[in-house]
């Protein structure tokens, strides 16, 4: 028979808990991935998206404004913008806006590019990456005169009607303006 001194029973415990703390992110491989962040129990989800989904996204607007942001982690502008993106959804959050990112890297890349890029940003809102049969049908679903520079930002109010569209790195002010904007002010 063993007997555990406290000393043991301690330095057990230990190993319990240190063993628990080193779970690996989930994966969900039909819809994306789910990065599990240890500190902040914060999730990552990047979904593809498709022809019908970017449809279903502009148009099923249950009574939201929907801000879109279409970017890229190898574009600087897009990377130099990502902090004032997610402040605007820190603002609008409990509101009537919705915040949303589409990446227009490989849809292979989630788990090596997006995701990480993501998690370093700390992003509070949907992303999905673009994932089209052909470029021109991503580019024209998001605006038909477009050329598919990046970023590009889009504002759709409650019914579906597009309201403003940039191209190029925009600001937290500029975005904000714009949403409120498209508010009525409010």
């Amino acid at each position: 028979m063993t007997v555990l001194t406290s000393r043991g029973l301690c330095l057990l415990l230990v190993g319990f808990l240190l063993i628990g703390c080193g779970r690996k992110p989930e994966h969900d491989g039909k819809r994306g991935l789910a990065v599990q962040d240890t500190a902040s129990y914060f999730r990552i989800q990047v979904t593809k998206l498709d022809e019908q989904g970017l449809s279903r996204l502009i148009k099923d607007r249950n009574g939201k404004i929907l801000f879109l942001n279409v970017w890229a982690t190898w574009c600087i502008p897009c990377v130099e913008e990502f902090p004032d993106l997610v402040k605007l959804h820190r603002a609008f959050e409990g509101r009537a806006v919705e915040i949303v990112g589409i990446s227009a890297d490989f849809d292979d890349e989630i788990e090596s590019k997006i995701v990480p890029f993501l998690r370093k940003q700390n992003v509070p809102f949907r992303v999905y990456v673009a994932s089209f049969q052909r470029q021109e049908d991503f580019i024209n679903g998001v605006n038909r005169s477009w050329s598919g520079a990046l970023p590009a930002s889009l504002i759709i109010d409650a019914k579906g009607e597009r309201k403003f569209f940039l191209v190029g790195k925009g600001t937290f002010e500029q975005f904000k303006r714009e949403i409120d904007k498209t508010m009525g002010g409010k």
